[in-house]
């Protein structure tokens, strides 16, 4: 990563206030994504993190570092590099790290999040230590409980009999999640949450959803997936719209997808992951998790969730307008990343949300 300009990178990178989805909206090009977090795994070597490690933990030392399995359930995100070790004590914790010289704007969000969840009685992870990065030599990384269970996704390949079991079950505890309030919209505050505060960087759902968006569009345009007229009057959806007038905010997972779901066959175990969390309407999780499977999905999906939430009324007027603006976002994202990851994965992925797309602009009538 030598020919980038990290000091910019890391003034721009953690600053999330006009950001709607992290990954999407992060302020770095396609290219400088792809120096980054392409081979993220391979920027410092398992004795410098585990000598690291040992001066951030206080007590309660790591005794062993397990070697890097790119094949693990721990590794099947596209951020952090991720390893698995013992304490002395005996617990067995993950570390996730941001690739060396690389700022992470959002791990002390990220554990208060997690803590807060566990107040609630739903399964999440102790944060035994996070890590800021302080030089161009250091790295980010937090330490956290590691969990029981595997990845649903892993577990649906192996058994996808359970699908329709386990999919009404992660709707249920959603609902549950989305039930937390939370003080501000949009991403949270991580110097705020330093001090122990969660606090959203927006006041109102309206500025939150349109967060990112101008950018968003503009790379839609110029990729030629929607075109200018289709631009303005998806830009109209989200002005002076009264589905937006949300006056309490609850905590969105945003990114609770099978990878950041973990069960044991017959239950959740684990809820992982809050690098995406945000505070808004409980309906955002629900249509951010649509953009990531077949439709079909969905109502084994909703079953569960009104089975511990009551359905509001706009429901589906809701659920259009966000489902639009999450895949106007993750469709900015995949064919960004197609810049630098020209894999048939990404292709695939750019292909089901196209899909989506079409369907959100023939609701709308664009």
């Amino acid at each position: 990563m030598n020919n980038l300009d990290l000091d910019k990178i890391n003034k721009e990178i953690a600053d999330r206030s006009n950001v709607f989805y992290w990954q999407t909206d992060r302020s770095v090009t396609p290219e400088e994504a792809g120096l980054i977090w392409a081979d993220r795994h391979n920027y410092f070597d398992d004795k410098e993190l585990y000598e690291l490690i040992n001066l951030t933990l206080l007590k309660d030392k790591l005794s062993k570092l397990l070697p890097l399995d790119l094949e693990a359930q721990t590794n099947l995100g596209n951020v952090s590099s991720v390893r698995e070790g013992v304490l002395n004590s005996g617990k067995e914790v993950i570390v996730r790290c941001f690739p060396k010289g690389v700022k992470n704007g959002y791990f002390h969000v990220e554990k208060l999040a997690a803590d807060l969840v566990r107040e609630y009685n739903l399964p999440s992870y102790r944060t035994y230590a996070v890590h800021d990065m302080k030089s161009k030599d250091d790295l980010a990384f937090h330490v956290i409980e590691k969990m029981p269970g595997v990845a649903l996704q892993r577990h649906l390949e192996a058994y996808p009999k359970d699908e329709k079991s386990l999919v009404f079950e992660i709707g249920s505890m959603l609902a549950r999640l989305n039930k937390i309030e939370v003080d501000g919209f949009g991403p949270f505050d991580n110097e705020k949450a330093k001090t122990g505060k969660l606090e959203g960087l927006h006041n109102n759902l309206e500025s939150s959803m349109n967060a990112g968006l101008n950018f968003n569009l503009d790379v839609l345009v110029a990729e030629k997936i929607i075109d200018m007229n289709q631009s303005k009057s998806v830009k109209s959806f989200f002005q002076n719209n009264e589905l937006l007038e949300s006056k309490k905010s609850y905590l969105i997972h945003n990114d609770f997808a099978d990878w950041n779901v973990l069960v044991d066959g017959k239950k959740i175990t684990a809820i992982l992951d809050f690098d995406e969390c945000v505070g808004g309407d409980p309906i955002q999780d629900i249509a951010c998790w649509s953009t990531f499977f077949d439709p079909d999905r969905l109502e084994f999906f909703l079953d569960g969730y009104w089975s511990v939430a009551d359905k509001p009324t706009d429901f589906l007027e809701k659920f259009e307008l966000f489902r639009l603006r999450y895949v106007i976002s993750k469709m900015t994202l995949r064919v960004r990343r197609y810049n630098w990851e020209k894999s048939e994965f990404i292709k695939e992925k750019i292909k089901k949300g196209s899909l989506h797309l079409i369907e959100s602009l023939k609701y709308f009538g664009i």
